[in-house]
């Protein structure tokens, strides 16, 4: 009797808190509220959006099975803590390991080739693409381009779904685009945004030009494709710019008519083949513009030909002002390196230039770029 009794007198205490907490606001009057029944836009105006927001899924899940995830892996040897015998020996120990990259990338043939980056890959001995419907395939990595950025894999295998190339010259400031790919290993992730910019560079001698988004793009996304509203291929996500190590909405992509030309060259020769003119040349400014009777800054200065090369054949000289190629002005001498660099041995390209104030014409055969000169490009 002892013992039930403090246990009843617990039961009670607890009944009477529980039925505290249930009854507490018995008293309360309810408060009164009336919901809308309509949102606030017009019917017709709605009508429109849920139209477009339809489309852009449609689009999403037409163009997904053509991106795929991409795991590339190599060995590695690390050294282990130094120890006494270590010492003794003269002889630090290593212990194997794995290096990993992870990316994202786009199928573009029939045939089963993948564009993706060059650093997605760089050095590794193993690659793997993951497709959406979960099939894990070796891939075979046919060539790379480092200067570009792009590399071309392919997996031999059926049921596969390729992407169309957009025309990337075809792009505009605010036009609204999708990048797809596989941010910190989240398969499948598509991001929406705008078109920031184009002829976007990201170093101050660098002759590739990229196309700028705001649409999200974080580690893994490297290699996906930049997708137009028609599902087209118009550019491969490359970088990012950010101070935190993560997007800050400053997203590069390589235009697809770049990644595209690559691919080719390295389909049919086994690597790309840039054009090159032999010269070196600097920016317009004011005082040299003064100087060469140039009316503006736009244009390119030659301030050297190298012996023996397209543009010293061709007549070029010193001093000369590149004001448009093939009938198109030329802004900057970053311009016009990207314009060499993007065409093949044996093209032809019309000059228009400034000769101490006088406007003249010639006509370049453009050569392919010694191997010293690979990496300017001129």
């Amino acid at each position: 009797m002892r013992r039930i009794f403090p246990l009843l007198i617990i039961g009670i205490l607890i009944g009477y808190g529980w039925w505290r907490f249930e009854h507490r606001n018995s008293g309360r009057t309810p408060e009164k509220y009336t919901l809308p029944e309509a949102p606030a836009l017009n019917l017709d105006d709605i009508k429109i959006l849920e139209a477009t927001d339809a489309a852009f899924t449609r689009l999403v899940q037409a163009v997904m099975p053509s991106v795929v995830s991409i795991t590339s892996s190599r060995e590695v040897y690390q050294p282990l803590p130094l120890t006494i015998e270590d010492l003794l020996r003269g002889q630090q120990r290593l212990q194997k390991g794995e290096s990993t990259s992870l990316g994202s990338g786009v199928i573009v043939s029939k045939e089963g080739h993948i564009l993706t980056n060059h650093h997605v890959i760089a050095n590794m001995t193993e690659i793997r693409v993951l497709l959406t419907d979960g099939r894990n395939i070796a891939a075979k990595l046919i060539g790379s381009d480092p200067n570009t950025d792009i590399a071309v894999l392919r997996i031999d295998t059926n049921d596969i779904q390729a992407l169309p190339f957009g025309d990337s010259e075809a792009v505009f400031q605010g036009q609204q685009v999708v990048a797809v790919g596989n941010p910190y290993g989240l398969d499948g992730t598509a991001t929406f945004g705008k078109v920031s910019a184009t002829g976007r560079r990201t170093g101050n001698d660098s002759g590739l030009e990229y196309i700028q988004t705001d649409a999200a793009v974080n580690q893994g996304n490297s290699g996906g494709p930049l997708l137009n509203v028609r599902g087209e291929v118009i550019g491969i996500n490359s970088s990012i710019f950010t101070k935190t190590g993560g997007w800050q909405g400053i997203s590069f992509a390589i235009p697809a008519n770049t990644a595209k030309r690559v691919m080719e060259g390295i389909l049919k020769r086994g690597r790309l083949v840039r054009g090159w003119l032999g010269v070196n040349m600097q920016a317009l400014t004011p005082r040299i513009a003064q100087n060469f009777g140039v009316p503006d800054l736009k244009g390119a200065i030659i301030t050297s030909t190298m012996p023996g090369s397209p543009a010293e054949r061709a007549g070029l000289q010193p001093g000369d002002v590149v004001r448009k190629v093939n009938g198109k002005p030329i802004d900057d001498f970053q311009m016009l390196r990207g314009i060499i660099a993007s065409l093949e041995a044996g093209q032809k390209m019309e000059i228009e230039i400034l000769r101490d104030g006088q406007p003249r014409k010639t006509t370049v055969t453009i050569e392919e770029i010694p191997p010293q000169f690979e990496s300017r490009g001129r």
